[in-house]
């Protein structure tokens, strides 16, 4: 699921990642912030993404990113 990110050109997601979040879904909403994955970049199968992180190289599958 993508909520609320900016995804760049030749990025590749992988199946069940959680990327972003909608800002009425969160109980902090200082935490809120749109996600941004940079060109190029490679997310694993089952990564999660924190909303308002910046991605700018890959992550492999099954981590949790939190920034």
């Amino acid at each position: 699921m993508i909520d609320y990110a900016i995804v760049a050109e030749n990025a590749v997601i992988g199946e069940n990642t959680k990327i972003g979040a909608r800002p009425e879904g969160m109980e902090d909403i200082s935490g809120w912030g749109v996600t941004v994955i940079g060109g190029g970049v490679k997310i694993g199968a089952g990564v999660s993404v924190a909303p308002k992180a910046m991605v700018e190289t890959d992550i492999a599958a099954e981590e949790v990113l939190v920034k």
